[in-house]
Formats: C-alpha cells, structure tokens, sequence
C-alpha cells in the first residue's frame, strides 16, 4: 500500500465522519473540532486488491472503519439506527473506495450496495468515466 493511499482513505473518512457530526451536533451549542472526529486509517498492503478475495477483505475493513469513525448508530434513548449515522458510513464507504480506485473494489462496493446507499462521491467518479 501506498502512504498516498492511505493518507486518502484516512482523510476521506475524517472528512465524512466531521461532517456527519456537525450536522448531527448542528443544534449543540458549540460545534466540534477536529479533535473530537476519530481518525481511522485502513491498511491493505497484505492484500492484492485487484483480485476479488483481496477487494472483499479491503471492502470489509474500509466498512468496519466507517462504522466506528461515524460514531452511535443508535440515537439517544432509542433502538433505531440513525438515518444520519447509515449516510455517513456510506459516504464514507463511497469515499475510500474512489480513494484507491482499483477496478475490483469498485465492483464490489457497486455489487453490494443498492443505488440509494450510494452517497454523491460514486455517482461523480461514475460519470467522470462517461
């Protein structure tokens, strides 16, 4: 793995997670800082991602770290998964994987998702390749 690799992965991921935040805190009385968003970095020099058994390894590791860097799935008090807290591991699903943008990771991140999972960063990297 590339350090450039996964510095984008981190960065996409610190990104997603900071913004699902202050939105989520947008009514709290001081917004967070940079400090309060977990960092996150997914490493996969172990793997060969252009094979599908390395790409569904990476794809697992890159959900399991989007997963902890958006923080509570549930909302306070309730059992429910936060409409929010699904955008932000999707987005930040989306942006690990235009991150390293190898053929077979995009393939099976577009397998396993629905196309309403998709945040906005999969559909631009899709019609750029228009």
């Amino acid at each position: 793995m590339s350090t450039r690799t996964g510095i984008w992965i981190k960065a996409a991921l610190l990104l997603l997670a900071g913004a699902w935040q202050c939105a989520a805190l947008a009514a709290a009385p001081a917004a967070p800082t940079a400090r309060d968003v977990d960092q996150i970095t997914v490493h996969f020099g172990d793997l060969n991602i252009d094979r599908t058994a390395g790409a569904t390894v990476l794809y697992w590791r890159i959900r399991h770290a989007a997963e902890r860097v958006c923080g509570e799935p549930q909302l306070p008090g309730s059992r429910a998964v936060s409409p929010d807290w699904r955008r932000c591991v999707a987005q930040a699903i989306d942006g690990a994987v235009v991150a390293v943008d190898r053929p077979a990771l995009t393939v099976y991140h577009r397998v396993h998702t629905t196309p309403s999972d998709r945040g906005s960063s999969m559909a631009l990297a899709a019609s750029s390749q228009r």
